[in-house]
């Protein structure tokens, strides 16, 4: 099995491992195309009579994965020329640049090792790959999507393809993309090789111990269950007994320690048990990454800020505070045509910040905080090539952010620094991260690592009239 096998819709042959996952519901009418609706890896495809399929990638899956052309099998990949032209394009990009240059390697060692790209080169496990120049005509595309940018130049690859007869299929990140082809009979699939297993894993278990044992806990604040043996590091707990009630964090296989309820963090206590283990840990210096997810009004953003003043005004463990914001275009507008100079662009994104702040801080903590400068808000732009020391580092919005960006993130922290994520996956703005990666998947590869602890809020600490809004639109109930 390949290493980017992943789920599939289809359950039509179970025991299979698929190779992408379709998200069209587009159906074609030949047959040939509808006895491989889905395709197999080569270790798992035994049926000699499948046919091979042709994988047309846009620029998109090479970001997300600069190898992405070795993970199809025996397939055919097929790269529009136009993809080489955008990878150039974001070359220095400050975010994606790097993956951009990775991917444009792996393509310029292919021809040094096979002269040309423009045929087909063998590559992964027998499958092939080359660069189209042709096949791009645009009069195959109906005229109402005929337009005269990069998408409509793959498309019009995918769809002369097609017209060859050959089984296509686009592989994209984007979803705009996928839904245009869909639109146009084209087979539509997301690149999923970066996608985590939903694990459904939120942080917190719970334990049921006997009253006995409970009572040690409580006078050794350490202990040991068989029960707990297995489960990650620093998974919280939420222990029952006919005695009593506690929480815990796991320590080691089988261990774990009580955590205290009545702990705060610059003056914030926890109002739910997800939160008091939160606070265990946000104040633990030996976890390095913490991972705070949850809906809107959980808490999140309060939680990471108020532990970011205790370690740099309480207790001294690091010297400055810096949130990173991903930035998206507002009305139209990247960031470099607004108005102002850095400070004055940052405003909305960084005013975000200093609200939270000033909801659970007095104002003359909020004076001490501006006047001394200890905390900065940044644009993810700004991390590339810094190594950050003896900072208290803060991701805010992490669910938009791609993998490959958030493990740049990570990259860069220095000596004694510390990273909190915080992340609602169900408020992306990225159309090219789904629920499933970015976030999710870093939080699946780090699980289990005593530098890593991840806990997922669950209750609002909003209004009444936010939750319940919240609640519907989480649902569907409000869209």
């Amino acid at each position: 099995m390949t290493p980017w096998s992943t789920r599939s819709n289809n359950r039509d042959s179970p025991g299979r491992e698929w190779v992408v996952t379709s998200r069209t519901a587009q159906q074609s009418t030949s047959t040939a195309q509808q006895s491989t609706r889905k395709s197999t890896t080569r270790a798992a495809s035994a049926d000699p009579d499948q046919d091979l399929r042709t994988y047309v990638l846009d620029t998109s899956v090479l970001l997300s994965d600069p190898q992405a052309f070795f993970r199809f099998a025996e397939h055919s990949v097929v790269l529009p020329v136009v993809v080489i032209t955008e990878l150039e394009g974001k070359r220095h990009d400050p975010e994606i640049g790097y993956f951009a240059r990775q991917a444009l390697r792996h393509l310029d060692d292919l021809r040094i090792e096979h002269g040309r790209l423009d045929f087909p080169v063998e590559v992964g496990e027998g499958g092939t790959l080359r660069v189209e120049l042709a096949n791009t005509d645009s009069s195959i595309l109906p005229a109402g999507i005929r337009l005269s940018d990069n998408d409509t130049r793959i498309l019009s690859v995918a769809m002369n393809l097609a017209q060859d007869g050959q089984d296509v299929t686009i592989v994209s990140k984007d979803l705009p993309m996928r839904v245009k082809a869909a639109s146009l009979g084209l087979r539509a699939e997301e690149y999923l090789a970066e996608q985590a297993v939903d694990s459904g894993w939120t942080g917190i278990t719970t334990l049921d111990l006997s009253g006995d044992e409970i009572s040690d806990l409580y006078e050794s604040e350490v202990g040991i269950s068989e029960d707990a043996r297995g489960l990650p590091v620093n998974t919280g707990l939420i222990i029952h007994s006919e005695r009593g009630s506690a929480l815990g964090r796991v320590t080691g296989d089988g261990e774990y320690k009580l955590v205290r309820g009545d702990r705060d963090i610059f003056g914030m206590h926890g109002r739910s048990a997800e939160q008091r283990i939160a606070i265990d840990l946000l104040t633990d210096p030996d976890v390095g990454i913490v991972s705070l997810g949850g809906r809107a009004g959980t808490g999140k953003s309060a939680l990471a800020l108020c532990a970011g003043l205790e370690a740099v005004l309480e207790r001294q463990q690091q010297k400055k505070i810096i949130v990173f914001r991903p930035l998206f275009a507002v009305g139209g507008q990247e960031l470099g045509y607004l108005p102002g100079d850095q400070g004055e662009k940052m405003g909305p994104w960084g005013q975000a910040v200093f609200d939270t702040l000033g909801s659970v801080v007095s104002g003359n903590v909020m004076e001490e905080v501006v006047e001394r400068g200890i905390l900065e808000v940044l644009p993810l732009t700004h991390i590339r090539g810094r190594s950050l020391h003896d900072a208290f580092v803060i991701v805010d919005e992490a669910q938009s952010l791609e993998r490959n960006v958030l493990l740049t993130v990570l990259s860069r922290m220095g000596q004694n620094s510390r990273v909190i994520l915080t992340h609602d996956v169900g408020q992306r703005d990225n159309l090219r991260v789904g629920r499933h990666d970015g976030i999710a998947s870093v939080i699946e590869t780090l699980k289990g690592h005593d530098l890593f602890a991840h806990v997922t809020l669950m209750r609002s600490e909003r209004s009444a009239i936010a939750a319940l809004v919240t609640e519907l639109l989480e649902g569907g109930e409000l869209s």
